[in-house]
């Protein structure tokens, strides 16, 4: 498992629609992470780059290693961190590891849905694989999205910090500048992730993505991955559409060789 990742907490409007969110080296070591010795020197735009990624990103073997965490937050490893948490806005959606799997239940009533993205470090070179597999099952209304977000996909440091993320430094990993001042860091006009969309199956099954087949981004429309910096699923939704229940599993994240 690489231990440089994390399932973060991101608006989904932001995350689904408009790009994503990524967790800086500082804001990782706020959380008490260590970032590892061999990352790259941060520099303008691309961030600090994570150590050789393995192939397999994570069976989901969870260790709460964080003193008060609570289910619906846990960490992977002990050197480097992989935190869960829900997106949503503002579904009621819950979150059960104890399988040794990320099962959601709940109801989607708006966007929804949830991310990964580095924890102590900001981007992967993960030009070595073909793309990305993970294996799904469950009871889920309508095809689901699945985006990668890349360093020239990501809203720079610069505009962050103007746009009320007071956190942020220009040395951030992100290159995009959003087409509009929205003084809102969860939108991020004209930074938007690669995507393509998958039907979820009733049982276990290996959905393999490769990079090519990720389209539609903003400004690069497809995936770099050289500049990884995140993965995310979203449920279907359309503005005033009707809410339905859930029942979702994830499963075993790894790249493609």
């Amino acid at each position: 498992m690489n231990k440089n990742l994390r399932l973060g907490h991101t608006v989904l409007g932001g995350l689904m629609a408009f790009g994503l969110i990524a967790c800086t080296t500082s804001e990782a070591a706020q959380d008490g992470a260590t970032a590892p010795a061999d990352t790259a020197t941060a520099i303008s735009g691309l961030g600090t780059l994570c150590a050789p990624p393995a192939q397999v990103l994570t069976d989901f073997t969870s260790v709460l290693t964080d003193a008060g965490t609570a289910p619906t937050d846990p960490r992977f490893g002990t050197s480097g961190y992989l935190q869960g948490g829900l997106s949503f806005y503002p579904s009621t959606l819950k979150s059960d590891l104890s399988q040794n799997s990320w099962h959601i239940t709940g109801t989607v009533d708006n966007y929804a849905g949830f991310g990964l993205y580095f924890d102590n470090c900001d981007r992967v070179d993960a030009s070595q694989f073909k793309g990305i597999q993970f294996t799904v099952s469950g009871t889920v209304s309508g095809a689901m999205t699945f985006g990668v977000g890349t360093a020239g996909n990501t809203a720079s440091g610069a505009w962050m910090l103007a746009n009320g993320k007071t956190a942020a430094k220009t040395t951030d990993v992100g290159r995009c500048t959003p087409t509009s001042d929205t003084n809102n860091i969860y939108y991020t006009p004209g930074c938007t992730p690669s995507s393509t969309t998958f039907t979820v199956p009733a049982v276990p099954a290996a959905q393999s993505v490769a990079w090519t087949s990720l389209t539609g981004g903003a400004p690069e429309a497809s995936v770099n991955p050289k500049e990884i910096t995140s993965v995310y699923w979203a449920f279907a939704w359309q503005d005033k559409g009707t809410p339905y229940a859930i029942d979702f599993t994830l499963d075993d994240i790894k790249f493609i060789p």
